[in-house]
C-alpha cells in the first residue's frame, strides 16, 4: 500500500512538473512573439515617423520658398505700380495737347494733299497774334433738313462777301419736324474765297476761325431762341 501511495505521488508530481514546464515553454514562447512584434513594431513606427519627418521637412521647405516666390512677387508689383506712376506722369507731362493734335493732324492733311512742307513752315513762322480785332455783330441762318430745305437767303450767312456759313442738321421730334434737333449734333459748311471749303461737325455751340486774306474771321455758332435758327457772332482781326 505505501508503495502504491508512493508511486501515486511520484506520477502526479510527474504531471505537474510536466504541467509546468509546458506552462513556461508556452509563457516564454508568448513572450518572445510579444517582444519580438514589439520590435518589429517599433521599427515600423520608427521608419514611418522618419518617413512622415522627411515628408513634413519638404513641405515646410516647399512652403518657405513659396513664401519667398510670394514676397519677390509683391516686391515687383510694388515696383511695377511704381514705375507706372512714374511712366503715366512723364506721359502727362510729354503728352501733347488737344489744340496741337488738331494742329499735327491738320499739318499732315496738307501734306497728303501735297502741300509743300517748306511752305508750311514759312507760313507758321509768318503768323503773329492778331490784333486790331473788330465785332462785326451776330447774323441768324435757319438750319436744313431732311423735312425742310429752305431758300438760300434764309439758309446761309455772308460776312464781308468772303466767308458763307450754312448748316445741316437732324429733324426735331425724332426727324418729324422741319426745324433742326439743338440737343443733336449739325455738318456746319465754311466757305470762304479762295479756300476749300470746311466741315465742321458738333452739338452747338461751335467755334471757327478762318483766315482769308489779310483778315481773321472767329465765329461763334449758337442755337438761337427761335425755333430752327442758329446765330453767329463774328469777330475780324487783322492777320498781320
Amino acid at each position: 500500500m505505501t508503495y502504491r501511495r508512493n508511486r501515486r505521488a511520484e506520477e502526479r508530481r510527474r504531471h505537474v512538473v510536466l504541467w509546468l514546464l509546458k506552462l513556461a515553454s508556452f509563457v516564454l514562447v508568448l513572450a518572445v512573439t510579444a517582444y519580438y512584434a514589439y520590435q518589429v513594431g517599433f521599427r515600423v513606427a520608427q521608419a514611418d515617423v522618419a518617413a512622415l519627418r522627411a515628408d513634413l521637412s519638404q513641405a515646410l521647405a516647399s512652403a518657405e520658398r513659396r513664401q519667398a516666390e510670394i514676397l519677390g512677387e509683391r516686391q515687383a508689383l510694388v515696383e511695377a505700380r511704381q514705375q507706372a506712376t512714374e511712366f503715366k506722369g512723364l506721359y502727362d507731362q510729354e503728352r501733347p495737347s488737344d489744340d496741337l493734335r488738331a494742329l499735327t493732324a491738320m499739318l499732315r492733311a496738307k501734306l497728303a494733299e501735297g502741300m509743300d512742307a517748306r511752305r508750311l513752315s514759312f507760313v507758321i513762322r509768318s503768323a503773329r497774334k492778331p490784333h486790331d480785332c473788330e465785332e462785326l455783330g451776330s447774323k441768324r441762318f435757319l438750319v436744313r433738313t431732311p423735312r425742310y430745305r429752305g431758300p438760300v437767303a434764309t439758309t446761309m450767312v455772308r460776312f464781308d462777301d468772303a466767308v458763307t456759313i450754312s448748316a445741316e442738321g437732324m429733324g426735331a421730334n425724332a426727324g418729324h419736324e422741319q426745324w433742326f434737333d439743338s440737343d443733336r449734333p449739325v455738318k456746319v459748311r465754311l466757305t470762304a474765297s479762295g479756300l476749300k471749303a470746311a466741315d465742321l461737325a458738333g452739338k452747338l455751340p461751335l467755334e471757327e476761325t478762318v483766315a482769308v486774306r489779310n483778315s481773321e474771321y472767329h465765329f461763334t455758332m449758337t442755337a438761337a431762341n427761335a425755333r430752327g435758327w442758329v446765330d453767329v457772332a463774328t469777330e475780324r482781326c487783322n492777320f498781320r
